[in-house]
C-alpha cells in the first residue's frame, strides 16, 4: 500500500514537473510571439497560457499590449482593469494611460476621466496628462465643433486591411493586404506572414471608386509597401517599405525588421531608381512620408533617438539637389509621450496626424495644426473621428473633401477607406475672429477700446470690446467675406483694419490694432469729417441727389485728395432707422455713390476712392426700430464719413 502511494505520488511529482515544463515553453513561445511584434499569435499564445492557470499581471501586460496594438480595445480594457490596484496611484501610470484610452474607446468616457485625473497626480509633468488638463472639457469641444463630413465607404474596400490613400493624379493609390488573406491592423504591428501591397482605385461616379489592381508592382515585394506621397508632375513618389535587400527583410539586433522610407522615380512608365533615404536606420522605424505644396520639405512618422513617445512627427529639408537636411522633431506642441503618425500637410500648412496622445473620442483620433501661425491643435470632431482609430487622412481643404482610413464598425474589413465631403446643409457657418488693440509707440494693450466688425457681404455688424487685456473675440461668417473692424477709444484716433476670412475652419487669431494718440493728424483709420471740419453732407428728402448745400464740404475733400495724391479713403454713407432696413440700405448705397461720383468729377482719382453704404447699420445712439426719438436725435444717424484707408 505504501509502494502504491509512493509511487502515485512519483507519478503525480513527474506530470506536475512536465505540465510546468510545458507551461513555461508556452509562456515562452507567447513572449517571443510578443517581442517579434507577432501580436496576433501572441494573443492566442497568452490565452492558452491564462487557460493554464498563469495570471501574472506581466502576462496581462502584454495580453493587454497586443489587444490594444491590433485595435481590439474592449478585450484590451478587459486586461488593463486586472493591472490597477486599489490604491491607484501604485498602479504603473503607462497603463492608467491606456486603460483610460480603452475605457474612451468602449464609450465610458466618465471612467476614463477619472484615471486621467489619477494619472495626472501621478504623471503630471507628462505631455498626455497636462493637454488633458489644459482641455478637460475636451468631449464638450468636440460636441461643439459645426463643421460636419458626410463619409462613404469606399466600393473598392476589401475584407482585409485597407487605408493609407494617397492623391496620384486621377487614381487613388493605398495599401491594402486584399491578395494576401492576411488581416493586419496597422503597419506597424508586422509579423513574419504575408504583407502589403499597394493598390489602386479610380473614381467611378462623384461617390464612388472602384478597385483598379496594383499600382506599380515593381515596388511591390514580399514585405510591407504602404504610405505614399507623390511630387506634383507624378515622376517621384516616397513610400514606406519594410527594412529588406533584395526583397527579403534585413532584422535589426533583435530581430525586428524596422520601417524605411524609399523614394522611385518614374522613367518610360517603369518606377525605378528605388532608394532609401539617408536618414533611415536598421535601429529604428521612419514611416508614413508626406511632401508640402513646394515640395521642399518631407514630414514623417518615427522613433528615431529625440522621439518623444512611441512615435513622434518629424520634418526634414528636401534641398535644390535633392539632397536631404537633418531631420527636426515638430515639437511638444504637436508630439506626445504616445502615438502621433500618418502625417498629411495641406496645400495651406495645415499639418493633419493621428494621435492618441491628445485627447480625443478613443483610439487614434485625427488632429490638425496649421504650421504658418501660433496655432493650438484641434480635434477634427465626431464624424472624422470616432472611438476607434481613425488615421490617414488626406484632404483637399480648397474642396474641403478627402480620404481616411478607421477601423469603426460595420466596415467590410479590419481597416476601410472613406472618402467625406463637408457636408454643405451642415458646414461651418461661423468663425471666430481675435485680436489685440494696442498703443502704437509703448505697445501697452488698451482695454475697453469699443470694436466694430462690419460685414460687406451682410452688411451685418457686430459691436464688441476689448478686455482688460486689449483682446477682443468677434464671430464671423465663412467663407471669404471682407471684413472692416473699426477700434474707437476716447484719446485716441480711430483705428481701421480690413481683413479677408479664409475659405476654411481656422479662426483668425493674430491680429493687431496699432492706436495713435488723438491729434489733428491724417492717420490710416482717420475720419477727414475732423481733420477738415466739415458739416454734414446734404440729400434730399429719401433721395440720393447731392444738395448743393454740401458742395463746398465736399470740394475741400476734393482738394485734400488732389494734394495728397497717395492717400486712398471709404465714403461711407449712413441713414437714421425712420425707414425700413432694406430701404436704408439701399438708399445709403445710392449717396454713397453720388459722393464718390462728384469727388471724381472734381479730378480725384478714381482709384483711391470707394463707396460703402451702410444704411441703418452703425447707429450712433439708442434710436434703432421701434424706439421713440426726436427729429434730432435722429440727425445724429444721418452722416458720411470718409475713412482713410492708405497713405
Amino acid at each position: 500500500m505504501k509502494i502504491k502511494k509512493i509511487i502515485t505520488s512519483i507519478f503525480l511529482l513527474v506530470v506536475t514537473y512536465n505540465s510546468l515544463v510545458a507551461q513555461t515553453k508556452q509562456l515562452d513561445q507567447a513572449d517571443y510571439l510578443f517581442n517579434t511584434k507577432a501580436y496576433a499569435l501572441a494573443i492566442d499564445a497568452y490565452k492558452k497560457v491564462i487557460e493554464k492557470g498563469e495570471t501574472s499581471l506581466d502576462i496581462y501586460k502584454k495580453l493587454g499590449d497586443a489587444y490594444y496594438l491590433n485595435a481590439n480595445y474592449k478585450e484590451a480594457a478587459n486586461c488593463y482593469a486586472k493591472l490597477i490596484t486599489p490604491d491607484i496611484k501604485n498602479s504603473d501610470s503607462e497603463y492608467l494611460f491606456k486603460y483610460a484610452q480603452t475605457l474612451r474607446s468602449i464609450g465610458n468616457y466618465e471612467e476614463a476621466n477619472k484615471i486621467m485625473l489619477q494619472f495626472n497626480k501621478i504623471k503630471n509633468q507628462d505631455l498626455r496628462a497636462s493637454k488633458f488638463i489644459e482641455k478637460s472639457n475636451y468631449l464638450e469641444n468636440i460636441k461643439n465643433i459645426k463643421q460636419k463630413y458626410i463619409l462613404t465607404n469606399l466600393e473598392s474596400n476589401s475584407a482585409e486591411s485597407d487605408f493609407a490613400p494617397s492623391f496620384y493624379k486621377d487614381t487613388l493609390v493605398f495599401s491594402s493586404a486584399r491578395d494576401t488573406g492576411f488581416l493586419v491592423n496597422n503597419v506597424h504591428e508586422w509579423n513574419n506572414r504575408p504583407f502589403l501591397n499597394l493598390h489602386t482605385a479610380v473614381k467611378k461616379d462623384s461617390s464612388s471608386f472602384v478597385y483598379e489592381g496594383n499600382f506599380a508592382k515593381e515596388l511591390n515585394t514580399k514585405t510591407h509597401e504602404s504610405s505614399t506621397t507623390f511630387t506634383k508632375d507624378g515622376k517621384t513618389v516616397y513610400f514606406t517599405r519594410n527594412n529588406s535587400e533584395k526583397g527579403k527583410f534585413s532584422p535589426d539586433k533583435n530581430g525586428l525588421s524596422r520601417l524605411k522610407v524609399y523614394k522611385a522615380t518614374l522613367e518610360n512608365g517603369n518606377w525605378t531608381n528605388v532608394t532609401e533615404l539617408p536618414f533611415n536606420s536598421d535601429e529604428y522605424s521612419v514611416a508614413n512620408p508626406t511632401l508640402n505644396y513646394a515640395e521642399d520639405k518631407l514630414y514623417f512618422a518615427s522613433d528615431m533617438p529625440g522621439t518623444l513617445g512611441a512615435s513622434d512627427i518629424f520634418a526634414v529639408d528636401i534641398n535644390t539637389d535633392g539632397s536631404f537636411g537633418n531631420p527636426e522633431n515638430l515639437g511638444d506642441k504637436i508630439n506626445t509621450e504616445g502615438r502621433e503618425t500618418f502625417p498629411f500637410i495641406s496645400e495651406f500648412e495645415t499639418l493633419y496626424f493621428a494621435s492618441d496622445g491628445h485627447p480625443g473620442l478613443g483610439g487614434l483620433d485625427i488632429f490638425y495644426i496649421n504650421l504658418t501661425k501660433k496655432d493650438d491643435v484641434y480635434n477634427m470632431g465626431k464624424g472624422i473621428n470616432s472611438k476607434q482609430d481613425d488615421f490617414s487622412i488626406v484632404i483637399d481643404e480648397t474642396k474641403n473633401e478627402g480620404f481616411l482610413a478607421s477601423n469603426r464598425p460595420n466596415g467590410k474589413g479590419s481597416d476601410d477607406i472613406y472618402s467625406f465631403i463637408g457636408d454643405p446643409n451642415l458646414m461651418l457657418k461661423t468663425s471666430t475672429i481675435k485680436g489685440t488693440v494696442v498703443d502704437k509707440e509703448s505697445n501697452d494693450v488698451i482695454p475697453n477700446a469699443a470694436i466694430t466688425v462690419y460685414n460687406y457681404t451682410t452688411n451685418a455688424v457686430v459691436g464688441t470690446a476689448t478686455n482688460n487685456n486689449g483682446i477682443f473675440i468677434s464671430e464671423i461668417k465663412l467663407p471669404e467675406k471682407k471684413y472692416k473692424i473699426t477700434a474707437k477709444v476716447p484719446g485716441y484716433a480711430n483705428t481701421v483694419i480690413y481683413v479677408t476670412t479664409p475659405g476654411v475652419k481656422d479662426p483668425i487669431e493674430d491680429l493687431v490694432l496699432e492706436m495713435e494718440k488723438s491729434k489733428a493728424d491724417t492717420s490710416v483709420g482717420s475720419d477727414l469729417t475732423n481733420y477738415l471740419k466739415l458739416k454734414s453732407i446734404y440729400f434730399d428728402t429719401n433721395s440720393s441727389y447731392l444738395r448743393v448745400a454740401s458742395y463746398p464740404d465736399l470740394d475741400k475733400v476734393a482738394k485734400f485728395m488732389k494734394e495728397n495724391p497717395t492717400v486712398a479713403i471709404e465714403v461711407g454713407a449712413h441713414t437714421d432707422s425712420t425707414e425700413s432696413d432694406t430701404y436704408n440700405l439701399w438708399l445709403s448705397k445710392r449717396r454713397a455713390k453720388s459722393t464718390v461720383n462728384y469727388l471724381i468729377s472734381k479730378g480725384v482719382d478714381s482709384s483711391k476712392i470707394t463707396g460703402v453704404g451702410f444704411g441703418e447699420s452703425q447707429l450712433l445712439n439708442k434710436c434703432s426700430n421701434g424706439v421713440k426719438c426726436s427729429s434730432t436725435e435722429h440727425a445724429i444717424n444721418r452722416r458720411s464719413e470718409f475713412i482713410i484707408i492708405n497713405k
